[in-house]
C-alpha cells in the first residue's frame, strides 16, 4: 500500500478511534484522504491545490480534489481524461466542479467568505469535499482562510491532517505555538512555506506540485507513521 493511503478520511459522525492517518500508516485499509489547510484568503486556492496534488503524487493517483471556503469556480483548462471524467461525475451529483490538468476544483457554491458563523461554512465545505473524495477514491485538500476558534477546531478534528501556512508576516514563534496547539486535536500537523508565484500558478492549473507542498505532505506521512512506523495518534 502506498504511503499516501495512510491519510484515510471518515465522516465526522463515524467513531474514528485511532487516527485514520496513523491506522493506515500501520497497514490499515486505504481511504481517500482529506487535509485541512489554514491560510490567508489570497493563498487559499494555491494552498489547497498544491497539497491535493502532492497527495495524489505520493499515492500514484491520477488526479486530486481541491476547494476553499469562499472561493469561486476555477477556469476549466486542458485537463487529463481522468480529471475531466471525475469533474463530470461530480457535476452529475450537483457539485460545481471544473477540471484543469490533474486537479478537480469544487467551487464554494455558498458564495463569498462569511462575515460570521465561519465554522458552519467550513463544516459544510469540508463535508462536501470529503464526500466527493470518497466517491471518487481521490485525495482532497480544503483551505480554510479563517482565524481559529473552538468551533473551527472541532471542524479541523474531522480531517485526517492539518497544514498551517507560514504567512510571511506571522512570527515563527506564533506558528510553532499554533502547531503545538493543533497537535492536541490528535491529527498530524505540519507547516508549509508559501510556494513562489509561478509554482502556485502551476498548482492551481493542475500542472505541477510545488516543492513546498510535496515537503509538507512528506512530513505529514512521516508523522503518521511515527518513530516505529505506526501506532495510535
Amino acid at each position: 500500500m502506498s504511503a499516501a493511503h495512510a491519510l484515510g478520511w471518515r465522516a465526522a459522525q463515524v467513531a474514528r478511534g485511532r487516527s485514520a492517518v496513523a491506522a493506515a500508516a500501520a497497514g490499515g485499509a486505504p481511504h481517500a484522504p482529506l487535509i485541512a489547510v489554514l491560510c490567508a484568503e489570497p493563498r487559499a486556492r494555491v494552498a489547497a491545490a498544491g497539497v491535493a496534488l502532492a497527495l495524489a503524487r505520493q499515492g500514484g493517483g491520477r488526479f486530486a480534489l481541491g476547494g476553499a471556503v469562499g472561493a469561486p469556480a476555477a477556469a476549466a483548462l486542458l485537463a487529463t481524461p481522468r480529471a475531466r471524467r471525475a469533474a463530470g461525475v461530480l457535476r452529475q451529483r450537483g457539485l460545481p466542479a471544473t477540471a484543469s490538468g490533474r486537479l478537480v476544483w469544487i467551487a464554494d457554491r455558498r458564495g463569498a467568505l462569511p462575515a460570521g458563523d465561519a465554522a458552519s461554512r467550513c463544516a459544510a465545505s469540508g463535508a462536501e469535499l470529503g464526500r466527493a473524495a470518497a466517491v471518487l477514491g481521490a485525495p482532497a485538500a480544503v483551505a480554510y482562510p479563517f482565524g481559529r476558534t473552538d468551533a473551527l477546531d472541532r471542524v479541523l478534528a474531522w480531517h485526517d491532517a492539518i497544514v498551517v501556512m507560514r504567512e510571511p508576516d506571522a512570527p515563527d514563534a506564533m506558528i510553532e505555538r499554533a502547531l503545538a496547539s493543533l497537535a492536541r486535536l490528535g491529527r498530524p500537523v505540519a507547516a508549509m512555506v508559501p510556494p513562489p508565484r509561478a509554482s502556485g500558478a502551476l498548482a492551481v492549473a493542475g500542472c505541477a506540485v510545488p516543492a513546498e507542498a510535496a515537503a509538507v505532505v512528506a512530513e505529514l506521512l512521516s508523522a503518521a507513521r511515527g518513530p516505529r512506523g505506526g501506532g495510535d495518534a
